[in-house]
């Protein structure tokens, strides 16, 4: 859990909150962000237990808000993985954002806060045909790292995923 707010030149994230339930399921639920979901949800209810589950805890999961709307535009969730001193992420923004560099511009500034907390690597994969994903975690520094895959639960389908890697050094 955040203790401040991360604020960069076009966006607020901060932690979410159970209130924000309803508008964290208009973006994961819609069907251009939970095809690529390996966990999506079914239900605001769902995503509440989310909040209620000791998982969590571990895990940094923010709101992304438009400064100047004022409105939650995505989200990102982070964290440990099983690496000492490495974070996983993934993201989703609503579709009314995409084109604009927020998804950029968040990746860029939750790995400028886990080099604060001392993170010496960060990894997030794609799947090989989520070519805007690809590129944004490029533009962050990230390099292509391996393939893998990922199951989508809900779709049935199995995606070959991209793994991105970026070293601090």
């Amino acid at each position: 859990m955040l203790k401040e707010n991360i604020i960069t030149e076009r966006l607020v994230l901060r932690n979410m909150t159970i209130e924000d339930a309803k508008d964290v399921y208009q973006i994961w639920s819609t069907e251009e962000n939970s095809k690529y979901m390996c966990d999506p949800v079914e239900s605001i209810e769902e995503i509440e237990s989310i909040f209620l589950s000791p998982e969590s805890s571990d895990n940094y999961l923010l709101v992304v808000i438009d400064n100047n709307l004022k409105d939650i535009i995505g989200t990102i969730c982070f964290g440990p993985t099983t690496c000492p001193h490495e974070w996983g992420f993934g993201y989703s923004f609503k579709k009314s954002a995409w084109g604009n560099g927020y998804a950029t511009e968040t990746v860029k500034s939750i790995i400028e806060f886990g080099i604060s907390q001392d993170v010496k690597a960060f990894v997030s994969d794609c799947a090989a045909e989520n070519i805007g994903s690809a590129k944004v975690l490029s533009k962050c520094g990230m390099n292509f790292s391996h393939m893998s895959t990922f199951n989508q639960p809900y779709l049935g389908i199995t995606y070959e995923s991209h793994v991105y890697r970026l070293e601090i050094v």
